[in-house]
């Protein structure tokens, strides 16, 4: 990956602090209300734990009411799932994990859970994008990820809410 410089990173940093939407900052609330239920899980790795809690909690019907609520932003999301941006674009894992996740929500033979499951394992690598400063207000795919994102962490959150009740 090529290291940019100090003065771009200054000018990205700006960009974000004066420039960004208030779903930007409204994705990190959601996404801080999702943690505290993924955040419990067991596994090492954070994609997999933030998959395993809406399996673990999630029932059939729950899933699908989640999936209808949200199923135009899914798609939106995943006509070019999100990268990697730790990686070069060309680089063959750039979009691995997300188009495994997109693969599993787009097989009809799969349950409601286990497709509402990749959509949260595609919405943590639009995450991982956005905390660790690689999205950019500028950009309109970046502004597109993350309004379509908060779209579907605001029918997942509560739905998740309630399925824990």
């Amino acid at each position: 990956m090529s290291v940019p410089s100090n003065r771009l990173i200054a000018e990205l940093s700006y960009h974000i602090r004066t420039g960004a939407s208030k779903e930007w900052s409204e994705f990190g609330v959601l996404w801080s209300a999702f943690n505290a239920v993924y955040g419990g899980e067991p596994d090492p790795k954070e994609r997999a734990r933030v998959m395993a809690c809406i399996r673990g909690h999630f029932s059939e019907r729950g899933a699908l009411r989640a999936l209808r609520a949200a199923t135009k932003s899914i798609d939106k999301i995943l006509a070019l799932p999100p990268g990697d941006m730790r990686l070069e674009v060309w680089n063959p894992a750039f979009r691995a994990a997300s188009q495994r996740c997109a693969a599993l929500y787009r097989d009809r033979n799969a349950t409601a859970v286990a497709r509402l499951a990749a959509v949260g394992g595609v919405l943590y690598q639009v995450r991982c994008n956005l905390i660790h400063g690689s999205k950019d207000p500028r950009s309109p795919r970046d502004r597109m990820l993350v309004h379509e994102s908060v779209l579907v962490l605001r029918a997942l959150v509560p739905a998740l809410e309630e399925e824990l009740k």
